[in-house]
């Protein structure tokens, strides 16, 4: 009597994995939310920086901007250890017909640009200093990473996935009895 309330009450509490009084194994929404909540995490904001660059693109202008000065400072880089990262600021015509200069906002070891060399930009027609390189490091290189790390969080979240898909179905627990019976 006791034992059957006490099931009967646990059945009304939250849970993750629990067994049933008739013995059948379940999982609660909250497991599969666990195991893939990181990487889905990570390929909606790669989605979302994609959509930022490819929208940026659309709106954006052409135009040639000349480099007119180059911010450098010390950086740090998982491959390269201690860089120099550099920062461009171009001068370009904008929509209005007014010279304009403006950086991109971002710095990269690979921009060190000599003064006066020319680089297709974009610029945001509604504001004059929103600049971004025409180039895949500029635009698509950190949703193209964030992807690659959601993909690669994948893996053990299908591995995690398929273990408690397995203990639902009794398999590990039937594996269990099948070593301790031989």
């Amino acid at each position: 009597m006791w034992r059957a309330a006490l099931i009967q009450l646990n059945m009304t509490q939250l849970f993750l994995l629990r067994t049933g009084p008739d013995g059948r194994r379940q999982a609660s929404w909250r497991v599969w939310a666990l195991i893939f909540l990181l990487p889905v995490a990570f390929l909606v904001g790669a989605a979302a920086l994609a959509w930022d660059s490819y929208s940026f693109v659309a709106r954006a202008e052409r135009a040639t901007g000349e480099v007119v000065r180059v911010h450098a400072w010390d950086g740090w880089t998982p491959w390269d250890g201690e860089t120099t990262d550099y920062s461009p600021v171009f001068r370009y015509v904008f929509s209005d017909g007014e010279p304009t200069e403006a950086s991109t906002g971002q710095s990269s070891p690979n921009w060190n640009f000599e003064i006066g060399s020319r680089h297709e930009i974009f610029f945001n027609p509604a504001f004059k200093d929103d600049v971004r390189l025409n180039n895949f490091e500029q635009l698509w290189a950190l949703p193209a990473t964030i992807v690659a790390i959601g993909l690669v969080l994948l893996i053990p979240a299908a591995i995690a996935a398929w273990f408690v898909r397995r203990r639902l179905q009794g398999g590990l627990a039937d594996l269990a009895g099948r070593k301790a019976g031989a």
